[in-house]
């Protein structure tokens, strides 16, 4: 028996030697043929494990054939695979659909949010694409806890500014880092236009560099907060990083995609204005107040026109509707080697202002990646274009609410532009039609990635990218455009704007599994350069509008500038994540960063956060005693960033062009060099609890965080006798922000046939100066008050209007008896929001879809008595009002706001008001809620599609700003310029479809 037993064992071992000597490897894809990375792969009941990497590829050795491998990540459900003697294998999992699983894009990387230990918010593409915008930064209004968006007009690209919590510096950028695919966006979110346009005048800071994108082409948008997420993007994430992931290749058959869209957009609030019997009574109320009779020179409205005639200058300059008409087609398809996508768009918009001006956009993006039958080389390469064309005019007409109302026809009956009346000449609006301003801007975005797996778990990825943007301006002021009575000649303004940025990054990623912990280890380095050219002439003189498009042709040259900035950026970064149970989780991350901006002593810098959390609801005590709660995680994280957004070349010693003199050019220096000036740093701590109950049907989040930055670059104000009046130092001032972000997800219903779920979110932010040594005798003692805010309204304080002289008062804070700023300051609060947020609402009913989100904020802004007072507008002048200033003081007793109407330049009357320009009466509570945005859609039922060969078709119907509450007094609470152009009331229909 032992001999045969012996016979047996001699026999069976080769066999069991060469099943366990067998190997495996394949890859782990989701539903969209995209890479599972970190997902585990183990042999059941065994301690054979590894991990998928980037690109979804894993290994398996010494297995068993007739094993099963038990393949898990989060996110997805659990699936088990025999092994079945293969040697390779493509696994495909199934998503969970829950918002804790969702893929969230970080830096240099993916995660959950259910295992990542750092801030990051996303907004995906069904939030992006169910709002008609045309620049995808209007779609992150109110969806975000932290950050702040503020559109400047409702011009087509028009600026939006961004601030993620708070203002950082006081003089330098505090806006936070794009990266688009992995490559800054070369401009970042600075105004690109050079001329001065309707952009620039209607309330807005000018041309937005983010109006070129298409916000269709973008998979999803994660703005990164908290130190953990920033901190290895060093001194470029100081003011937080904004991420945004463009729609990649997916694999299947070939599909078509078409979406068409058309609608229009009008005016919403706007303020109402005197009719021609108010506006007259007001003049002739001011004449009589200053004891001045009204003559054909100071009043051509009472003397020389007609008093009873009436022109709706907000209905005739701003009272069109524009026409918006969207058109976009791809094609996709691929299998799970190779996969292309391929998509092109064009846009027309049209203006609410008369006469034909437009904007007009064309994009074209494609993705192509490839991978190796061995799973071991990738190559992904992307390609964005966009070309837009502006045709605008020199001024913004919303600024022209305020002629008076008896204003002569601005035409004449031949037919012509109309100039004067009775002797009296005026200005006509209409004329700005003729000054023609036209922008041309193109911009390219390339990346290409490519990727080799080294080892099982070691994985070798470099990644370059280079952006260039081109900005072309035009601006024309035609003879016909001005009084023939001027003798005017024409001009000619042109600007040419270039931006470039390329940058390379080659990095090693490590991912390792062994028992319950797993590690994830990135090391990598960053090379970038940004250079920015820029030139603008001007021509004049000219005597012939046929030649006016020629700067040849101008008789004479009387400006011309030319800019060259040069920015260059090396960094060395590192991250290690490790998770062991998956549920501790550990995450630390560092840069050591190297610019061109700062001198030789402090060109270089470190930073480094560390992130942690803690999967509570995984613990057993916690199942045991509290089986509502599916999901509890605590986390921290606590770290640095710097801040080198201070512009170029400002250590250095500069000279600056003086006019030529006596046939030559002379220079005379502009900056004193300061090789010592270094990083402002900022140093982020964060603490927050989430919570999923009743299955993840109820989600809460509550972040507590403070920044602090230090080290502050501001002007150091020098004696004259130097000869310069300040140099760029640091100081060691103190800026403090901090607050709570809450968030509130539900599912209220959830069925086969309705489902309804709501998102909240609110922030509530402060911001103080904590330390500014010397501020008392600094030139900032005027702006900034220790322990207030950075946005202060530190002014005059404003009492009201004396009952018996019907002139504004304000309080003598230094009792001297004379009203008189900075020493009669006193704060009267600030403008920084107190809170902010949004709600949402997503409704599905069989084959219908609606959301319904609203924004809201609480703030104190400037009102319509800003834009008068400090444009000279002042009631009793010959300009229109608002009818809010009615309301004012007629007769001793009377208990006022508004003083006395005046149509003078000079006396106590103008004193008083230009003291209340300077106080704090023009500010008053401009909070708001606001129905941003709601869609409806109607997706055709299977039935329908199959009959005509269609994968999916919807019809739909969107709208944006359909109303405002609010008590604001003025225009809009958002822009608050009661001469700037709100954002508009837009609404659109449309269909997509695939086949």
């Amino acid at each position: 028996m032992k001999k045969i037993s012996y016979g047996v064992l001699a026999f069976l071992c080769p066999l069991l030697s060469m099943a366990q000597n067998h190997s495996i490897q394949g890859r782990v894809i989701n539903e969209d043929n995209q890479p599972v990375q970190a997902a585990t792969i183990q042999v059941k009941n065994t301690e054979r494990i590894t991990t998928s990497l980037n690109n979804g590829a894993f290994f398996l050795e010494n297995i068993n054939p007739s094993g099963i491998l038990v393949i898990s990540a989060v996110g997805y459900i659990t699936l088990e695979q025999p092994v079945n003697s293969n040697s390779s294998l493509t696994v495909l999992l199934i998503r969970k659909s829950t918002l804790l699983d969702e893929a969230v894009v970080i830096a240099y990387g993916k995660t959950t949010r259910r295992l990542n230990t750092g801030n990051v918010s996303r907004l995906d593409q069904k939030d992006i694409n169910s709002q008609p915008v045309a620049n995808p930064l209007q779609a992150l209004q109110g969806r975000i806890p932290g950050l702040t968006v503020v559109q400047s007009s409702g011009l087509p690209g028009s600026s939006i500014s961004l601030q993620i919590r708070g203002q950082n510096s006081i003089m330098q950028g505090s806006e936070p880092l794009f990266i688009i695919d992995g490559v800054p966006f070369a401009p970042g979110n600075q105004n690109v236009n050079q001329l001065l346009s309707i952009l620039t005048t209607s309330g807005g800071g000018g041309l937005s560099p983010f109006s070129l994108m298409n916000p269709a082409d973008i998979e999803s948008i994660e703005v990164l907060k908290d130190a953990d997420a920033t901190a290895i993007y060093g001194s470029r994430g100081a003011n937080g990083v904004i991420l945004i992931t463009t729609k990649k290749a997916k694999a299947g058959k070939t599909a078509f995609s078409v979406n068409l869209n058309t609608g229009w957009s009008k005016v919403t609030r706007t303020a109402d204005m005197l009719n021609t019997n108010q506006y007259i009574q007001m003049r002739k109320e001011a004449f009589a107040n200053d004891g001045i009779s009204p003559t054909l020179a100071n009043a051509p409205d009472l003397m020389a026109w007609d008093t009873t005639r009436f022109t709706d200058f907000k209905k005739l300059l701003v009272g069109g509707t524009a026409h918006i008409t969207n058109a976009q087609a791809s094609v996709s398809g691929g299998n799970i080697q190779t996969r292309f996508l391929v998509s092109a768009a064009g846009q027309k918009q049209t203006t609410v202002f008369p006469g034909n001006m437009n904007d007009q956009k064309i994009t074209a993006s494609s993705n192509l990646t490839h991978t190796t039958i061995n799973n071991k080389f990738t190559i992904d390469l992307s390609l964005n274009y966009s070309r837009n064309k502006s045709t605008l005019t020199a001024l913004g007409l919303a600024g022209f609410f305020n002629l008076p109302p008896n204003t002569p026809a601005l035409f004449t009956p031949d037919g012509e532009l109309n100039w004067e009346e009775n002797g009296a000449s005026f200005i006509n609006p209409l004329a700005y039609q003729r000054r023609k301003y036209t922008v041309q801007s193109d911009n390219l975005l390339s990346r290409l990635q490519l990727q080799y797996q080294l080892l099982p778990g070691l994985v070798l990825r470099g990644s370059m990218g280079y952006n260039t943007m081109n900005i072309h301006e035009t601006m024309l002021t035609p003879i016909a455009a001005q009084n023939p009575a001027n003798a005017p000649t024409g001009s000619a303004q042109l600007s040419y704007n270039r931006f470039n940025s390329w940058i390379a990054e080659p990095q090693l990623n490590y991912t390792a599994g062994k028992g319950n912990s797993k590690w994830d280890i990135l090391v990598g380095g960053t090379a970038q350069q940004n250079t920015n050219r820029a030139m603008v002439i001007e021509g004049t003189g000219y005597t012939n509008d046929a030649l006016i498009q020629s700067i040849g042709a101008a008789p004479s040259i009387s400006y011309k500038d030319n800019t060259f900035t040069d920015y260059r950026y090396t960094a060395f970064f590192g991250r290690i994540g490790y998770s062991y149970l998956s549920k501790y989780l550990l995450n630390f991350s560092g840069r050591r960063d190297g610019s061109s901006r700062f001198g030789q002593n402090k060109q270089f810098a470190s930073f480094g956060a560390i992130g942690s959390a803690w999967i509570f609801s995984n613990e057993k005590f916690i199942t045991k005693n509290l089986p509502f709660l599916s999901f509890g995680k605590l986390r921290a994280s606590l770290g640095t960033t710097g801040n080198d957004q201070i512009g170029d070349y400002n250590y250095l010693d500069a000279w600056s062009i003086v006019q030529p003199y006596q046939g030559g050019t002379s220079l005379y220096p502009g900056n004193l060099y300061n090789p010592s000036y270094g990083w402002e740093v900022n140093k982020k701590l964060e603490a927050a609890l989430e919570l999923g109950l009743l299955n993840d049907r109820i989600f809460v989040s509550a972040a507590w965080y403070r920044n602090r930055s230090d080290n502050q670059l501001v002007q150091y104000v020098l004696p004259g006798q130097t000869g310069f009046f300040s140099i760029t130092d640091n100081f060691p001032a103190l800026i403090e922000n901090k607050g709570w972000e809450l968030e509130l997800n539900t599912k209220n219903f959830s069925s086969e046939k309705f489902s309804w779920e709501t998102n909240f979110n609110i922030s509530l932010p402060q911001n103080r100066l904590v330390e500014f040594p010397g501020i008392e005798t600094s030139a900032y003692a005027s702006q900034y008050v220790i322990g207030e805010p950075l946005n202060l309204i530190y002014k005059l304080k404003h009492i009201g209007v004396d009952p018996a002289t019907g002139l504004f008062i304000f309080e003598d804070a230094d009792k001297n008896g004379n009203i008189q700023g900075p020493a009669d300051f006193q704060v009267a609060g600030h403008l920084n929001p107190s809170f902010y947020g949004g709600l949402g609402n997503n409704i599905r009913y069989g084959q219908f879809e609606m959301q319904l989100f609203f924004v809201f904020k609480k703030q104190k802004g400037a009102d319509y008595l800003n834009t008068l007072y400090n444009t000279g507008a002042i009631p009793g002048t010959m300009n229109n009002q608002p009818i809010y200033v009615l309301d004012r003081w007629q007769q001793p007793g009377d208990k006022t706001y508004i003083q006395r109407f005046s149509s003078s330049f000079f006396g106590s009357a103008y004193t008083a008001a230009a003291n209340f320009s300077n106080s704090d009466g023009h500010y008053s509570d401009a909070s708001f809620t606001r129905l941003r945005s709601a869609s409806i859609a109607y997706n055709l039922p299977g039935s329908i599609l199959n009959k005509y060969a269609l994968n999916t078709m919807q019809v739909y119907a969107q709208a944006q700003n359909l109303f405002t509450l609010t008590n604001y007094k003025g225009s809009d609470p958002e822009t608050q310029n009661l001469y700037a152009l709100p954002p508009l009331r837009t609404m659109v229909i449309g269909f997509k479809l695939t086949f």
